[in-house]
């Protein structure tokens, strides 16, 4: 099991998200969290799968990156506490529930960078679990989520991948107040 590649608004976005800790929510195998970690923050990667963390662990004590990689069910609990991150990285994953317990575990000035998918890809991908608008955002249904941050950078539409792969995504990048 590799990694893959980052998300492109990952790093797209690294320059603009301020240094410390971060935490990458439904991390899978650590894509996302190495890209932060080689860029020189510390990272908790939560997820559930133990084989996704196992993986995840063996690169970091290979490349000596500061992750750690920690087993958690999202749906069941958030074991992170109030202002413990200078950034959460949320990408493609969606639990509506879960995002003000994110802001909460913002860092005043802290950065929540949301990138996952909108409605739109249902019928592009044919994908079955997108069907359900559960794991997919409507139009500005991101925006609404982060309206009480600073909103940084917004967008929504189709991404076309390096690898020509396609996507509709809805991406947020926004700052928690002092």
């Amino acid at each position: 099991m590799t990694p893959g590649d980052p998300e492109p608004s990952a790093i797209e976005m690294l320059p603009l998200l301020p240094r410390g800790t971060a935490l990458d929510i439904a991390a899978g195998t650590g894509r996302n969290a190495i890209a932060l970690a080689r860029g020189g923050w510390r990272v908790v990667a939560a997820d559930f799968s133990r084989t996704g963390m196992r993986t995840l662990a063996e690169i970091a004590r290979h490349e000596n990156l500061a992750i750690l990689p920690a087993v958690v069910d999202l749906e069941d609990s958030f074991p992170f506490r109030p202002n413990s991150f200078d950034v959460i990285l949320n990408v493609s994953y969606l639990d509506r529930a879960l995002v003000p317990l994110l802001k909460d575990a913002l860092h005043p000035r802290g950065a929540l960078l949301f990138d996952t998918f909108l409605i739109d890809e249902a019928d592009e991908a044919g994908h079955g679990h997108l069907r359900n608008n559960r794991f997919t955002f409507d139009h500005y249904e991101l925006r609404a989520l982060v309206a009480d941050l600073e909103l940084v950078r917004y967008r929504e539409g189709l991404v076309i991948y390096p690898n020509g792969k396609r996507a509709w995504r809805a991406t947020a990048l926004a700052r928690r107040a002092n």
